[in-house]
């Protein structure tokens, strides 16, 4: 170690293969160098089996995790059909208007089609009307 780390730092230095992942994503965000890493514990800096655990370190918990939209598109055009604006069904499904309007681009739905083809009436294209 040629570098000067704070004593948690040798702390969690010392502890080698007892060392949990989140105290090697502490190490990280100090800056400490992955070869001291590596020696602490007792690995090549350059296998494959410390880069991935530098990794997933590095990324732990940060993978995007896809929201679900547990609606089909039959649902969301008889909700549509009961008068419910957009951003009513993204509340009752407990999602974002941004992720609702993103699952309707991916499904192919727009309320524009659906008026045209007479399923929906067309107050449902007027925006900002007061009712």
């Amino acid at each position: 170690m040629n570098a000067i780390y704070t004593w948690r730092t040798i702390k969690v230095l010392e502890k080698g293969y007892d060392m949990k992942l989140s105290e090697l994503n502490y190490l990280l965000k100090r800056g400490v160098e992955e070869k001291d890493i590596a020696k602490s514990l007792d690995m090549d800096p350059k296998s494959k089996e410390f880069k991935k655990l530098i990794y997933n370190a590095r990324y732990m918990g940060k993978h995007r995790r896809r929201s679900k939209v547990n609606m089909t598109t039959e649902e969301y055009i008889n909700l549509r059909k009961k008068g419910l604006q957009v951003r009513e069904i993204a509340r009752i499904k407990n999602i974002k208007l941004r992720t609702l309007q993103y699952w309707k681009s991916s499904h192919g739905i727009r309320d524009k089609d659906l008026v045209a083809q007479g399923i929906l009436p067309k107050t449902c294209l007027t925006r900002g009307a007061k009712r």
